[in-house]
């Protein structure tokens, strides 16, 4: 086992993940820098929460898709969520919404 974890392709391994892995947390960092709060919770009566999004995770001109809320109010832009960015990023964005962007109450 000490062999193994001597060898040069072990520790060229862990490099370049420990690469990788700062690369993807200074990829989020950067686009959190740029966000804003955008509507998470939308109902029939209008907008109900409100949820850290960076730049890149929510498009104002995208509404959800079976959006009761934008068939009814159809001149509203209602906006939507990225599910790639959303998924891609999901365990920062957990993190930075529960612990940095705790987000207005409503």
């Amino acid at each position: 086992m000490k062999k193994l974890l001597k060898s040069k392709v072990v520790r060229r391994c862990g490099k370049v993940a420990g690469v990788l892995l700062l690369a993807y947390i200074l990829a989020y960092s950067a686009l959190s820098v740029f966000g804003r709060y955008q509507p998470m919770t939308v109902d029939v009566n209008g907008v109900m929460g409100y949820a850290w999004a960076p730049v890149g995770f929510y498009d104002p001109g995208h509404a959800w898709p079976h959006s009761t809320y934008a068939v009814r109010h159809p001149t509203e832009k209602t906006g939507g969520w990225h599910d790639f960015m959303m998924w891609a990023f999901l365990p920062l964005w957990t993190f930075d919404n529960e612990l940095v962007h705790r987000g207005p109450v409503q």
